[in-house]
């Protein structure tokens, strides 16, 4: 039975240009072809959200820049990176909304005296940090470090359902943050 395979393969062989090599260069080519038409929509996500994400109106980007695009919290009040929050989220820029969410909880933290941010943190370190200052908080602010980092670290997409349940993840937190006295919060930090 696996004669007829040989000869046949030694046939299209003698047939092909570059004979065994040459056929076998064209398996493997017509292979990674056939791969990447399957795999074309995984491969290529990045285009797809950016065709997905509308630009950001001119009268949004005044107060929004993305030249802090970086992981790092801006000096600004809690009410002004809500602000940054809610606009990215109007703007369909969910992957942006997301990110200014979690900074918006990395600022109710500090403004809460649960934490002191420095720069370089990352998100697991400063949901634990938050988590040993306020035990109430771990389960959402581990919540929350996971899908910024599934969106902004893996393939996830951004999309609104994300950017709400971060919005969500944050209220939580401003609810649990108000039962909390400064004093109280000190002294569990230490």
């Amino acid at each position: 039975m696996t004669q007829w395979w040989t000869r046949l393969v030694a046939d299209v062989a003698d047939w092909f240009p570059g004979g065994l090599y040459g056929l076998l260069l064209a398996v493997v080519l017509v292979a990674i072809i056939v791969g990447l038409a399957i795999q074309e929509p995984a491969l290529y996500r990045w285009r797809r959200r950016s065709k997905k994400s509308k630009p950001v109106d001119s009268e949004v980007s005044s107060d929004i820049t993305d030249s802090d695009s970086g992981e790092a919290v801006p000096d600004l009040p809690a009410d002004a990176l809500t602000a940054r929050a809610q606009a990215f989220m109007a703007a369909g820029d969910y992957r942006g909304a997301v990110r200014e969410w979690l900074r918006v909880m990395v600022r109710d933290l500090i403004e809460a005296d649960a934490i002191t941010h420095r720069p370089g943190w990352t998100v697991t370190e400063l949901a634990s940090a938050g988590a040993r200052a306020i035990p109430d908080s771990a389960t959402l602010l581990h919540e929350a470090a996971g899908i910024f980092s599934e969106v902004w670290y893996g393939s996830r997409e951004a999309e609104l359902v994300t950017a709400t349940r971060m919005r969500g993840l944050r209220d939580q937190l401003g609810g649990i943050l108000g039962a909390y006295s400064p004093t109280r919060v000190a002294e569990v930090d230490r």
